[in-house]
């Protein structure tokens, strides 16, 4: 029901028609109506959400490396981890998540635009995954001239190897590497151990960062990372075959036991909740059909239609 003010202007609805007042003008707007989404469209939206929830769980693990962002890091994640499950084409949506999806593509993201580490750090670290399932980092050597930043005192490069299992809700700090490197000296290069092994069923992304620190005779050493100076980013992705195990034994019991382990729910993963709102779709779209079904009028039995006895052949 609308109303009228003082002025003589109308507020409020009137059948479809939602009348509003605009820099002393009488606005006067159709109401939207409700879109019916199809089903691949409500999985679609799911999805998203499902990638959104595990990138947002990449961020909070992860912030102890990047420290600052450019501002659009969330939802550069946010697509770059739906892209990777989508890759999982060999099962539908609601039945992959990101254990799935190619670990791969994860490699080169940069958390912080404003100061990637190409631009900042002149040399490129190569990774590589040894036979027997070592993660090794070749750093080769450079000058002060190709580390560019705004420390006094000195830098450190750290390499941080986390796991994740979204199947628990789980993750480790398996390492955390560092290379402490004084302003105007270079570094003489060399391989780096990060992880010995990748744990079962794990999905393990490898961060590289730099952070600056300067020197203050009354606070000590004090990091200076910003929103205009934080490089870092994730230079690896490697996602380890799940061990079967009998159905007595309590998985999240025996994870929650590894040394270091964070939970992730407890931080902003909402997946099993994505998960069984996309069993729920599927039950009320089952149910759908075969109300569809059940009303449909059956096909008549033609005996049943044929008169019975003699019948006159006249016209």
């Amino acid at each position: 029901m609308a109303i009228v003010d003082k002025k003589g202007i109308l507020h409020g609805p009137v059948d479809n028609i939602l009348y509003r007042s605009y820099r002393g003008m009488q606005i006067a707007q159709i109401k939207p109506s409700k879109v019916k989404q199809s089903l691949a469209s409500r999985e679609a939206s799911l999805e998203f959400g499902l990638a959104a929830t595990t990138a947002a769980s990449f961020r909070a693990v992860f912030f102890p490396g990047y420290k600052a962002n450019d501002g659009g890091m969330a939802n550069r994640l946010t697509a770059l981890t739906l892209k990777s499950i989508k890759t999982a084409t060999h099962k539908r949506r609601g039945e992959r998540d990101i254990h799935d999806g190619d670990p791969d593509m994860f490699s080169g993201f940069q958390f912080n635009k404003n100061s990637t580490l190409e631009d900042c750090l002149r040399v490129k670290p190569q990774v590589k995954l040894t036979e027997d399932g070592r993660i090794m980092v070749n750093i080769p050597a450079f000058t002060d001239n190709d580390l560019r930043g705004p420390a006094e005192s000195h830098y450190v490069i750290r390499l941080m190897a986390i796991s994740f299992n979204f199947k628990t809700s789980l993750a480790s700090y398996l390492s955390n590497k560092e290379i402490k490197i004084e302003k105007g000296k270079g570094f003489e290069g060399g391989e780096i151990e990060v992880l010995q092994s990748i744990p079962q069923g794990r999905l393990v992304l490898l961060g590289m960062f730099i952070h600056a620190y300067n020197w203050d005779t009354f606070d000590g050493y004090t990091r200076i990372n910003n929103k205009a100076w934080s490089p870092g980013g994730i230079i690896g992705g490697w996602q380890a075959p799940a061990q079967e195990e009998p159905e007595n034994t309590n998985r999240l019991e025996k994870e929650k036991a590894v040394v270091g382990e964070v939970l992730i729910k407890s931080l902003s993963y909402s997946g099993p909740e994505i998960q069984a709102k996309f069993k729920d779709l599927w039950k009320k779209q089952g149910k759908s059909i075969a109300n569809k079904v059940k009303e449909k009028p059956p096909i008549p039995d033609m005996e049943d239609e044929l008169p019975k006895g003699d019948f006159s052949l006249k016209i």
